[in-house]
């Protein structure tokens, strides 16, 4: 039996899709692989037309210094709307959509990353995965 889970994907899209191949690129020497570290970021929106719809917008950045020790620059955003059934009351379904919206953007960001550098000079490039973690509470001033 498959269970019910409460938060529902209605679709995707991509707002912003940039990769652009590097010519200075020099791979590094045999067996030590380039640093492939993207710069996440996930914001979730409630819809206020209604109470259980969200909105996620997953940017990803990667080497927009251009830097010549990676191969590519990159920088992708996905949108998703999401939501959440009367089962689960808004905390919950905040915490749901942030995971479930996490997993879903990320996931087709890294797909289509895949997929078009498959098809640039220098070849493919498969990012990591990412782990969501909470934001740092800012620190207070000492005293």
């Amino acid at each position: 039996m498959i269970a019910h889970h409460p938060i529902s994907l209605e679709h995707t899209y991509f707002t912003k899709v940039f990769v652009e191949a590097i010519p200075t690129f020099q791979q590094a020497a045999e067996g030590a692989p380039a640093s492939h570290i993207p710069e996440n970021n996930l914001e979730i929106r409630v819809l206020t037309e209604s109470p259980k719809r969200f909105m996620a917008i997953m940017t990803t950045k990667f080497n927009l210094n251009k830097e010549s020790t990676s191969p590519y620059s990159i920088e992708m955003q996905c949108v998703g709307v999401f939501s959440a059934d009367d089962t689960i009351e808004m905390p919950e379904a905040m915490r749901g959509v942030n995971i479930t919206a996490h997993s879903v953007l990320y996931g087709a960001i890294r797909e289509c990353i895949s997929w078009i550098t498959g098809r640039q000079p220098h070849g493919h490039l498969q990012i990591g995965l990412s782990i969501l973690q909470a934001k740092p509470k800012p620190k207070e001033p000492k005293e």
